[in-house]
């Protein structure tokens, strides 16, 4: 829904910056998902409200959502699933952490992550927030009372510079004695 009227989005198939472009059915405007805005036609500048995501296991996420239902993999439709059709792209798939709120924007790198002391507490804008990386699952995700004053969703580390070069890079605090 914007602005009290509801649209309707499919894959483009085509990319800007290496991400897939939407485009809404009502105008035919293309959207950018990673920056939650049409960048092409009628609706050009227009946001979407960007929403949490988490990417995880669906084990990790059984255990903490037990309620949670699945759509089936059987679609009608003759499409594997289970196989990622860009895994052979020559991509660094290197995945991070975005933390946006208050026009502020961080990029949290899971390579970097894996080297704080968990949980991460941090202040993004004017919220104190808690980042907590687990290495095993490789997940990422934002905790605390203050969640609903950032968004925040994972993505490839090289899109998220792309996208955002004036995002703040967090870098790890190295330990003494570790090799940089």
């Amino acid at each position: 829904m914007i602005e009290g009227r509801r649209y309707h989005f499919s894959v483009s198939g085509l990319l800007y910056k290496r991400n897939a472009l939407f485009y809404d059915r009502e105008t035919d405007s293309l959207w950018s998902q990673l920056l939650s805005q049409a960048v092409t036609g009628p609706m050009t500048g227009a946001r979407l409200a960007m929403l949490p995501t988490e990417d995880t296991t669906w084990e990790a996420w059984k255990a903490q959502h037990s309620d949670t239902r699945v759509l089936a993999l059987v679609t009608g439709y003759d499409l594997d699933y289970a196989h990622d059709p860009y895994a052979s792209y020559p991509l660094d798939r290197s995945r991070a952490l975005l933390v946006a709120g208050g026009g502020v924007i961080h990029i949290y790198p899971f390579s970097e992550l894996s080297n704080a002391a968990m949980p991460l507490v941090e202040d993004v804008a004017s919220a104190r927030i808690t980042i907590v990386f687990d290495p095993e699952t490789q997940t990422a995700r934002v905790e605390g009372d203050r969640t609903a004053a950032v968004t925040w969703f994972v993505a490839f580390l090289d899109d998220l510079k792309n996208f955002y070069p004036e995002a703040k890079v967090y870098r790890a605090k190295r330990r003494h004695g570790a090799r940089q």
